[in-house]
């Protein structure tokens, strides 16, 4: 092997690695039976982390141009703006009501 494969091997091997220690911190917080707020947001933090890791060592979006981040930043912006919205709508409405004839 080069010294640039076995570079890029030792790179993946350390995301793998550091992925794993995520996926058993991530089982480990399910079994500390945290109140549930900072339970979730642990577990998304946990899950963010994970998420950043493969997107910029396995989609090689490490190396990319700053117009792949300008969009993808753009599509997270409006996924949290529309998850935003549909949580705003929905919090005017009593729990238990339904809506309809049924």
């Amino acid at each position: 092997m080069t010294d640039s494969v076995a570079v890029q091997v030792r790179s993946y091997l350390a995301v793998f690695g550091a992925l794993l220690v995520l996926t058993i911190a991530t089982v480990a917080v399910s079994y500390i039976h945290l109140p549930t707020t900072p339970a979730v947001a642990l577990g998304i933090t946990i899950a963010t982390a994970k998420a950043a890791l493969v997107a910029m060592f396995f989609m090689h979006l490490k190396h990319e141009r700053r117009l792949i981040y300008v969009s993808l930043i753009l599509t997270a912006v409006l996924f949290v703006a529309l998850i935003g919205l549909t949580l705003w709508s929905e919090a005017y409405h009593v729990p238990g009501t339904k809506f309809g004839p049924w």
